[in-house]
C-alpha cells in the first residue's frame, strides 16, 4: 500500500477553505443571443426575406464567391461538397436523410444525427458548391425529413 508523501498531503491541506466547504461557483453568465438567432426581425436565415415559392430564394447563396476558408466569419458557410460532407460527418455525425433535385442540377439535402440531435440543410449550387441553409437540434430516429424541412420553411407545406 503506497502512501502519500507528508509534503503533498500537507501541501493539499493547505488549500482546503477552512470549514471544509468549497467556495460558491462563479455566477452563470447571462446569456448573450447569437446575432443570427436572435428574436430581432432584422435577423434570421439569409433567404427569410427573400420570398419565393420553393426553399425561399436561395439565389443568396449563389451569389457567395468565396468559400472554405477564404470566406468571411458573417457569410454562409459554402464549401467544395466533400469538405462540408467530411465536416458534417466528422464533428456532428450527420448522414444524407433526404435530398430533393432542383432544376439547373441544384438540390437541397438534409443531413442529421441521431447521436447528436443534430440536422443540417444544405444547398448545393450549379457550381457544384454546397452551402449551409439552415441547422438545428432535436433530431430523434423517426423524425420524418420532409416534414422538418415543411417546418423549416425549406418545402412548401402540403
Amino acid at each position: 500500500m503506497s502512501q502519500i508523501p507528508l509534503t503533498a498531503a500537507a501541501a493539499a491541506v493547505a488549500f482546503l477553505p477552512l470549514g471544509g466547504a468549497l467556495p460558491p461557483a462563479d455566477p452563470v453568465p447571462d446569456p448573450v443571443a447569437y446575432a443570427p438567432y436572435s428574436t430581432d426581425p432584422g435577423w434570421g436565415r439569409p433567404m427569410d426575406d427573400h420570398g419565393g415559392p420553393l426553399y425561399g430564394d436561395l439565389s443568396v447563396f449563389d451569389t457567395i464567391t468565396e468559400h472554405g476558408e477564404a470566406q468571411a466569419e458573417d457569410v454562409p458557410y459554402c464549401d467544395q461538397p466533400a469538405t462540408l460532407s467530411t465536416v458534417l460527418r466528422d464533428d456532428f455525425g450527420e448522414s444524407p436523410r433526404h435530398q430533393t433535385q432542383m432544376p439547373q442540377g441544384r438540390s437541397v439535402s438534409l443531413w442529421a444525427s441521431e447521436e447528436m440531435g443534430t440536422w443540417t440543410a444544405v444547398y448545393t449550387r450549379a457550381d457544384g458548391i454546397s452551402c449551409v441553409i439552415s441547422s438545428g437540434i432535436g433530431w430523434q430516429g423517426g423524425t420524418d425529413p420532409i416534414a422538418l424541412l415543411r417546418e423549416e420553411g425549406l418545402l412548401p407545406q402540403a
